[in-house]
């Protein structure tokens, strides 16, 4: 009896596979990394799955490393962190606040007070976890090349993140008449600095520059990868439980394809201008409109761009990979293969000949 299998990037079921004969790959040819002399081939094709047969015709992909990820497994769990995280960082400030100060005759300090001893109890419990898988399965979740205590590099950018909202809530608080302008602030604050950080990211692969430290899988003195690609690796490597094994993937996936890499750029700067635009507006109506108007904005707008965002982002996502797969197919296809090959034998007989003459 045979069984059916999901093809992980599409969620879809697919046939047994057969083994097919996977034909070179030149890594130079396809990894600016390898080209520079910044990163190995064998680290490219190191824990690289096999092409497989499925909806999508890993078959005829030869050479295209497979990220055998299905997000939809752990929809459920997707969704409940989701709508909790969601609800901490936008839905519960929002409705605490005009709820409390409109509907009841509390003082603003005990109100914010309510609101500040909610934040972070979600976030907080995930980062626990996150520290945990980290420090105790390191050798499942951790990148390649780290210590124990050598976390990966997203969770080092939400540490400073957690700790700058943090300071702003309980500082601004504590007054017997809390400020309610900078207490409206810390969502945009954060899209600010992802921004800044994803600018920095991108421009800093475009110009090829050398990471100064490690950047999760990525070693010091390789070219620094987009922030985005980053992300991707850590939150699904760990908080998505794909551990090193996605890890390890991805960046062959990275490597390997120069579709999948432009993808990658292009995702990098649709965040970073998004979240730049959308943090310094909201900042700036924040300290213009009516103080219960701005504590509304502050708390709200970042949400409805993360939602406009994330949906542009799935479906673009969706298409490129498409059509990753079927240029990689027209391009890497046995025939044109053996073609290229023919034609190599060719020329090097004919450089033969002329030598020899």
């Amino acid at each position: 009896m045979t069984s059916t299998q999901e093809d992980p990037e599409l969620g879809q079921a697919e046939k047994p596979p057969t083994q097919p004969t996977e034909l070179p790959v030149d890594r130079t040819a396809t990894n600016p990394s390898i080209a520079d002399g910044t990163l190995q081939p064998s680290q490219t094709q190191e824990h690289t799955p096999s092409a497989v047969t499925g909806p999508v015709d890993f078959a005829s992909l030869p050479g295209l490393p497979r990220l055998r990820y299905n997000i939809l497994e752990s929809k459920l769990k997707l969704f409940t962190i989701v709508f909790l995280l969601v609800a901490e960082a936008s839905l519960l400030p929002i409705g605490l606040y005009y709820g409390l100060i409109l509907g009841t005759t509390l003082r603003p300090g005990l109100v914010f007070a309510v609101i500040t001893s909610f934040f972070g109890i979600v976030s907080g419990i995930e980062f626990g976890l996150r520290c945990l898988k980290l420090i105790r399965h390191g050798e499942k979740y951790r990148p390649r090349g780290a210590t124990k205590w050598s976390f990966d590099f997203t969770h080092w950018t939400l540490s400073v993140a957690y700790t700058v909202m943090s300071a702003i809530l309980i500082i601004f608080s504590i007054p017997h008449d809390p400020l309610v302008r900078p207490l409206a602030m810390p969502v945009a604050l954060f899209l600010v600095q992802a921004g800044l950080h994803l600018t920095w990211a991108g421009w800093m692969n475009a110009a090829r520059w050398p990471a100064p430290f490690k950047i999760s899988s990525v070693a010091k003195g390789e070219v620094v990868p987009p922030f985005v690609l980053t992300c991707v690796e850590d939150v699904v490597g760990v908080d998505g439980d794909g551990g090193r094994e996605y890890r390890d993937a991805l960046m062959a996936r990275y490597a390997a394809s120069p579709r999948f890499r432009k993808m990658i750029i292009q995702q990098n700067w649709f965040w970073a201008v998004g979240s730049l635009a959308v943090g310094a507006g909201t900042l700036v109506v924040v300290w213009t409109v009516p103080e219960r108007v701005a504590y509304g904005v502050g708390w709200g707008a970042p949400l409805v761009f993360v939602i406009i965002w994330t949906t542009i982002c799935v479906v673009w996502v969706f298409h490129s990979l498409r059509r990753e797969k079927e240029a990689w197919r027209a391009e890497h296809s046995p025939e044109k293969q053996g073609a290229s090959s023919t034609t190599t034998q060719e020329t090097a007989q004919a450089a033969s000949s002329i030598a020899h003459a």
